[in-house]
This record gives structure tokens, C-alpha cells and sequence, in this order.
């Protein structure tokens, strides 16, 4: 293969409407991107964008440590799967352009997305309503920010507005001790709801929950904080709800598909408020690992008004249409901070060797 370099960009996107995350209001999106080109100037890009309070390491940080990583001065630790994820991106990316990697499923074409709705929609009749006429089979709703009598009439609400087809997952964030997850439990129990994501304060308290409950869960926080699918509670459970830039790239997610699927477990793929082109790898990744994908967690992309890919990430009618054509880095929404040249042993742990067994 010929010289390969790369070059580092910083962005940093508005948001069209203040974000609420882990008790913050959050205005923008900001991250990195590294691009690998060759001589040619053929090139592939990878988005590393770790968002603060949601993985370990931050921006900061990630950019000294993927510089060091490049400049060949150290080896990447698992303390960084952000940047594992777009360094994985770039590099497959950069292969499935030029070189005939096979990374999408021919046979799928489109992948379902579930709307979310957040703790600030007022009215719910309107949104459920945009739902149904944007062609979503699942909403996503934000719970646990309210008082907890608000958040049954919220539920109750927004399922009487959507149609029958449509399921409902809740996200409760880890809000409620267990007394008050059993009595949110209990009071939406006829609403039948797909699976409601990390009711509890206590994630130890998840067996007892399901104990005094038949609501279904999915797991998500408990997936990277456990890191052995082994020592999960499986009673109740649902889903597990993978968000691939937390979990290190695409094997571990492998590894957490191919247990949920010997369970019989949905798998939901989502992601941590990357752009366009982080979330367009997501939907590969989907694709690829989960033979009959269930809606993906990917609408926050509506939050973000600047894109870095062209074409931007767009749904059309509640699905993500996949490309075989990788989408152009928009380098103009970004600034150059660095480049270099690139060793070729380096990448050699980032390809991705895919067995698709279920495409043709």
C-alpha cells in the first residue's frame, strides 16, 4: 500500500436548541476528526468526539493521547474508545472507498430510527402527531426529569396520541429509587410500552425491580460499567441499548450483538450526540452487525444546525437510506490542528474483518 498520511480537524457545531444533558444545558457539539489520505489524496475520515460526564475521557485528553498514538510514542489503551472509534471509522472508510471493503449489506438498504421526544415538548398531541405523518415506528421518550405523577400523564398522553403501529421505548436515565420506578411501573402498565432503559438510581436493584414488576427494561449505562455481559440481569430485560463510541469501536460491539442475539435480546444502537458523519458509521455498524435491525436511536442529528458530511445525515420517513457511496467530509466546518505522516503497521488493529453472513 502506498504512503499514507493524516490530518487532524477540530469542529465545533451550534445546536439548534440547548441541550439537556446530565443536568446541563449543552449549546454546541464539539469534537475531532482524523482523516487518513494517501498520495493521491484519496482519503477516509473517522469522528472522535467524547462527550463529558458520558465517557471517561475528554476532549482534551483525547486529542493529546490520538496526536501521541499517530506520532507512533504510544499504543491506544482501552481508556479511550473514542478515539478506538474513529480511528476504526477513518481507517475502513478510507478502505471501503478505495479498496473494495465490505462494510453494508447489499441486501438493506434503509435503517429504521426511533423519533425522541425530550422533557421539553410541551405539546404532545402535536408531536405524536408529526410522528405518525413522518412515517416513525418508534418513539423514544425522556423520562425522569419531572415529577414523577407528571411523567405517568406524559406517558399515558403521548401513547393515546400515537398510532398503534408506533412502539414506545422510555429512557428514565437512572432517575428514580425503587420505590418510585415500581410505582411509575405500575401506573403506566397498561400502556404497553417496548422496554423503559435504566429506571433505577441503584442498577443493583434491577433484579428486585423485575421481581415486583413485569415492565421491560433495557440496559444501557450497566453495559459499560459491567463490561461482561455475564454478570447482567437478564430477567425483564428486553434490550441492550449499544452506543459504539463508548463501548471502543466496532469489536466490542460485535461482542455485545452476538451475546443479545444468543439471548434473544432487541439490540438498539444509539449514539452519544456525534455529528452527521459519526452517526452515519453507527448506522453501518447497525447494518452490518444485526440482521434485522430494530429502530436505531440516531434523531438527535435534527439537534445540530452545521453538517460535516455531504449528503448530510437525513431520515426519509422514519428511516436512514445507506449508501454504498461514503458521504464528502465538509473540511470547512472544521479546522486543521495537525497532520503528519502516517505508519501503516499502526492501522493494522483498526481493520475490521467483516463476515456478513447474512448478506449476498
Amino acid at each position: 500500500m502506498e504512503p499514507l498520511s493524516w490530518n487532524i480537524y477540530r469542529y465545533r457545531l451550534p445546536f439548534t436548541r440547548p441541550m439537556r444533558m446530565l443536568g446541563r444545558n449543552l449549546t454546541f457539539r464539539e469534537g475531532l476528526v482524523l482523516q487518513i489520505l494517501d498520495t493521491q489524496q484519496k482519503c477516509g475520515e473517522g469522528e472522535i468526539a467524547p462527550l463529558e460526564g458520558v465517557h471517561q475521557e475528554n476532549l482534551e485528553d483525547a486529542e493529546r493521547t490520538l496526536l501521541s498514538i499517530l506520532e507512533g510514542k504510544e499504543v491506544l489503551s482501552p481508556e479511550f474508545p473514542s478515539i478506538r472509534f474513529g480511528l476504526e471509522m477513518a481507517w475502513n472508510v478510507y478502505l471501503a472507498k478505495f479498496h473494495h471493503q465490505k462494510l453494508i449489506p447489499k441486501n438493506l438498504s434503509a435503517l429504521p430510527v426511533n423519533a425522541l421526544m425530550t422533557s421539553d415538548v410541551e405539546n404532545i398531541d402535536e408531536f405524536a402527531q408529526h410522528q405518525r405523518q413522518s412515517g416513525f415506528k418508534a418513539v423514544k421518550m425522556k423520562v425522569g426529569v419531572k415529577p414523577i405523577e407528571e411523567e405517568i400523564n406524559r406517558v399515558l398522553t403521548l401513547k393515546k396520541h400515537l398510532a398503534h403501529h408506533i412502539s414506545l421505548r422510555l429512557d428514565a436515565n437512572r432517575a428514580w429509587t425503587l420505590e418510585e420506578a415500581l410505582k411509575f411501573a405500575s401506573a403506566i402498565e397498561h400502556a404497553e410500552v417496548e422496554y423503559c432503559e435504566e429506571p433505577l438510581k441503584n442498577p443493583e436493584q434491577l433484579a428486585s425491580f423485575s421481581e415486583k414488576s413485569e415492565l421491560p427494561l433495557a440496559l444501557d449505562e450497566s453495559v459499560y460499567e459491567t463490561g461482561n455481559p455475564d454478570f447482567l440481569p437478564t430477567t425483564n430485560i428486553k434490550a441492550v441499548v449499544l452506543k459504539p463510541s463508548r463501548l471502543g469501536g466496532w469489536k466490542s460491539c460485535q461482542k455485545w450483538v452476538d451475546w443479545a442475539l444468543q439471548k434473544k435480546l432487541n439490540v438498539t444502537f444509539s449514539n452519544c450526540l456525534e455529528s452527521g458523519m459519526g452517526l452515519n458509521w453507527i448506522a453501518c455498524m447497525n447494518a452490518s452487525m444485526v440482521p434485522a435491525p430494530t429502530p436505531a436511536g440516531l434523531d438527535t442529528f435534527q439537534n445540530i444546525k452545521a453538517n460535516l458530511i455531504d449528503p448530510p445525515f437525513q431520515l426519509t420517513k422514519g428511516h436512514y437510506s445507506i449508501s454504498q457511496d461514503w458521504p464528502r467530509f465538509l473540511c470547512l466546518n472544521a479546522e486543521k490542528i495537525a497532520s503528519g505522516r502516517l505508519d501503516t503497521h499502526l492501522l493494522k488493529d483498526f481493520q475490521i474483518n467483516l463476515n456478513i453472513g447474512y448478506s449476498s
